[in-house]
């Protein structure tokens, strides 16, 4: 077992949560609704925390919601945490050529070189995972963004980590950042990772902007943590690119597909149909889906021209 090496203070939120259409007892749901709800309390004091860092600097930048996966064998499904319920319908979209960004048409991510060799595995093993699973959503054939790996500053990078009181940094370092693996214990045990996406406020206190009037927030960045609770592998359970691919959708602005249902005899939960994009772990998936490309193109498919 790893140990905890740090603690979160728990607060309260309001969430949005798929629902498992069928399961084995009233009992067993219950423990599900009430394992969901302490997961979803401790993402919502991490984003409550990193909320108040950013009014205390002044600087107009939210983080709006946070999504996570969950193991199929926990009886729990991942969820959207909202932030501000109140804007969750809108959603979150990068703007091509924002000039808070930079003015690019493209987007670019960045991996955490001080966390990323766990479990017997190197970094560079890890950073190769990781960078496989941007390149898979960089070659969807309907989409030109495109999605750029740029070097990640020295030393441990991560807002989230930096305004939680964990280290990191406070340099956003690009548009999607894979922030390295917490600590066990500092993520709900059931969370194998989770990706806090970030918007632009229109001004100082004031509502999150929408330069492009398409009707969703502008993204500023999206940032992703791994759990180090779990045992990670390249090419088997919990393997990094499967994980990596989900949470880089995430990043990319999709959210989880697919029905869930729960077999009775184990407990464990399953999807229809299986996707990388569904809100569990359900096994090695590094090729997307019918469905992710769908929700992929649906999203990006115009770029720049949205």
């Amino acid at each position: 077992m790893k140990h905890k090496r740090f603690s979160l203070v728990i607060a309260a939120v309001m969430i949005t949560a798929l629902t498992l259409l069928s399961a084995s007892s009233i009992a067993r749901t219950h423990n599900t609704i009430a394992s969901a709800q302490s997961t979803n309390d401790q993402i919502m004091a991490m984003m409550t925390t990193m909320n108040a860092g950013f009014e205390a600097n002044g600087l107009d930048l939210r983080v709006d919601h946070a999504d996570y996966i969950t193991s199929d064998e926990s009886g729990e499904i991942g969820q959207t945490v909202f932030f501000n319920d109140r804007a969750k319908q809108i959603g979150a979209h990068f703007v091509p050529g924002d000039p808070r960004r930079g003015g690019r048409t493209n987007i670019t991510y960045t991996i955490d070189q001080t966390e990323g060799a766990i479990d017997g595995l190197t970094q560079a093993q890890t950073n190769a995972a990781i960078i496989r699973a941007m390149t898979t959503w960089d070659s969807v054939n309907c989409s030109t963004i495109p999605i750029n790996r740029v070097a990640a500053p020295a030393g441990d990078i991560g807002v989230v980590e930096f305004l939680s009181g964990l280290g990191g940094s406070p340099v956003i370092a690009a548009d999607i950042v894979h922030a390295g693996w917490l600590p066990g214990g500092l993520l709900d045990p059931n969370v194998i990772a989770v990706t806090f996406t970030f918007v632009f406020l229109s001004g100082p206190g004031g509502p999150p902007s929408d330069i492009d009037n398409n009707g969703k927030q502008d993204t500023a960045f999206a940032e992703t943590l791994y759990n180090d609770a779990f045992v990670w592998r390249i090419n088997g359970n919990v393997d990094v690119e499967t994980v990596a691919l989900h949470e880089s959708g995430h990043a990319l602005s999709q959210g989880h597909f697919g029905k869930a249902f729960q077999t009775d005899s184990n407990g464990k939960i399953h999807f229809a149909p299986r996707a990388v994009m569904n809100a569990a772990y359900t096994g090695v998936q590094q090729d997307i889906k019918g469905t992710d490309n769908g929700g992929h193109c649906s999203i990006w498919g115009s770029w720049p021209n949205n």
